[in-house]
């Protein structure tokens, strides 16, 4: 079982997994970063589309996007970077067209997608790795059992090399596009990129893997139980060798 604590001095940092939930422009991570060593870096995705109440701008937020994609040329192996819905509609027209844009940004399109074409093999959908006997599986909203299950055909074996396939095929975008119900969409359950939190609440389980996403923004903190983790709350965690999540 996972479970939540504050950090302390006792964590042994070097075998640990830093997670920087949705960016949308916000610079906690540089210091989140900074705090290391980590044995990984994983992004959440979401890099721009910034939210007008926070004051940041779509042109610092292109910015902060450009930092994060040359730290991860900087050090490739170290840091994954995970595609959520705000990067897909630039990423891909076809995504654009079955799955929308939420506060998708006219101005930057053509460049965010020179930026996306250029730099296509730094992205992935998902990433996992086992943590004290469990499969841990990190994507930008969680995959659903309804949504996996109506795509198990085309994805194949539920684990993250086949999910990362998803990008290679014009089914698998139009699978990424499933909008569910709670995002205003007409699909039984949204897809690893458009899951509503409830609908993790509701549709998630499997108990083999635990999940570990972002995307629903949490106001009060993270949304953690014993199977899953939301963490888009604007600070960054750590998740130690035994499966515990830390705060910063």
């Amino acid at each position: 079982m996972l479970i939540f604590a504050a950090a302390s001095n006792s964590v042994d940092m070097t075998d640990d997994i830093l997670i920087i939930p949705d960016v949308h422009g916000r610079t906690f991570w540089r210091s989140a970063i900074q705090s290391g060593p980590y044995a990984k870096i994983i992004f959440l995705g979401d890099y721009v589309d910034p939210y007008d109440r926070e004051g940041i701008t779509f042109a610092q937020a292109l910015d902060v996007f450009n930092e994060i994609i040359a730290l991860k040329k900087a050090q490739p192996e170290q840091i994954t970077l995970l595609l959520g819905n705000h990067d897909l509609h630039y990423y891909s027209e076809l995504f654009y067209e079955y799955g929308g844009g939420s506060r998708y940004n006219w101005m930057y399109a053509h460049q965010l997608e020179q930026i996306f074409y250029a730099n296509r093999d730094l992205f992935v959908l998902s990433y996992e790795t086992t943590l004290d006997g469990r499969r841990h599986l990190f994507t930008h909203a969680g995959v659903t059992a309804p949504w996996y299950t109506s795509h198990e055909a085309l994805i194949g074996s539920f684990d993250a090399s086949h999910l990362n396939h998803l990008l290679e095929s014009d089914n698998g975008i139009i699978a990424l596009g499933d909008v569910g119900y709670y995002r205003g969409g007409f699909s039984p359950s949204g897809s690893m990129v458009w899951a509503d939190i409830h609908e993790m609440q509701i549709d998630q389980y499997m108990p083999e893997v635990y999940q570990i996403f972002g995307h629903t923004q949490q106001i009060d903190g993270p949304h953690i139980t014993a199977d899953m983790a939301c963490l888009d709350c604007r600070q960054a965690f750590v998740l130690d060798p035994k499966g515990m999540l830390h705060t910063i």
